[in-house]
């Protein structure tokens, strides 16, 4: 957890414009979207990213309105992460995606990865694949697959699922949780320092914004100020609801990597138990 926790510190990436788009978990799951239908397709029989079939699957998903899908696409042309291409039928928009966006997305699945071998040390397979380029496809269908049928990580730990609603929430969680002694638990169980001048610095966000994610966990009963002003303990509820969340993320993605090596021909072995 401690490890899986670093990495998602580590990768967040706050960005002004974005979050007046996004909250940072609605990003990542659009960008896995887009990666689905580049490679699959919307469900037509033509594989593709077009702007049209990412509107309609944002709303199916109940993921952004069209116009803020339309406002996104135009935010991640502009920084490279979309790319617009020709497309033989000319009443379609197709875009792809570029070795940026890849990149950023292969350096999250690598984050994911590394802290999962430690508790199944055949994933460490799923990095290796990673430069092979007929993975990428098998693995992006194998994640997107079960989240378009309605799978969500979320749902066994509903305690953390207003507070990943709000831009940051899950890595100033985990941030905070790094502050306990690395040889302690984890989640830690005993007060850790809280500075929120460092929080909101850090993920690029305002004081008043790290401000209201507390006062909704205390409100909750999943995070407790004090003793002194500037510690905080986690509360059981919240200790397993970030265990949970995180026990979800390793299963989900060793069942992906299985079902991905399976598919481009990998004799491998699915981990139970199946969610």
């Amino acid at each position: 957890m401690r490890t899986h926790a670093n990495g998602v510190v580590a990768l967040f990436r706050g960005n002004t414009v974005l979050n007046l788009l996004m909250n940072d978990r609605a990003r990542a799951l659009f960008m896995l979207v887009a990666l689905y239908l580049h490679h699959h397709g919307g469900g037509d029989g033509r594989p593709g990213l077009t702007v049209g079939a990412l509107k309609d699957m944002c709303v199916k998903l109940a993921l952004c309105s069209r116009g803020r899908c339309e406002a996104m696409l135009a935010v991640l042309r502009a920084a490279g992460y979309l790319e617009p291409a020709a497309d033989p039928d000319r009443r379609r928009r197709l875009l792809v995606p570029t070795e940026r966006l890849l990149d950023l997305q292969k350096k999250r699945w690598e984050a994911h990865f590394a802290a999962l071998a430690e508790v199944v040390p055949a994933a460490s397979r799923f990095s290796a694949a990673l430069a092979r380029p007929e993975f990428v496809p098998a693995f992006v269908g194998a994640l997107g697959e079960p989240y378009i049928a309605g799978f969500r990580l979320l749902q066994h730990a509903p305690c953390l699922a207003s507070i990943s609603d709000r831009n940051g929430g899950i890595p100033v969680l985990f941030a905070l949780a790094l502050e306990g002694p690395e040889d302690g638990p984890f989640p830690p169980t005993e007060p850790v320092r809280l500075s929120i001048n460092a929080l909101a610095t850090q993920f690029g966000v305002s004081r008043k914004h790290v401000l209201t994610l507390l006062r909704e966990l205390e409100a909750g009963g999943l995070l407790v100020r004090g003793p002194e002003p500037d510690r905080v303990t986690f509360r059981p509820p919240l200790r397993e609801g970030l265990e949970l969340l995180t026990a979800t993320i390793f299963v989900f993605f060793v069942q992906a990597g299985e079902r991905a090596l399976a598919a481009i021909g990998d004799t491998a072995v699915v981990v139970e138990p199946a969610i």
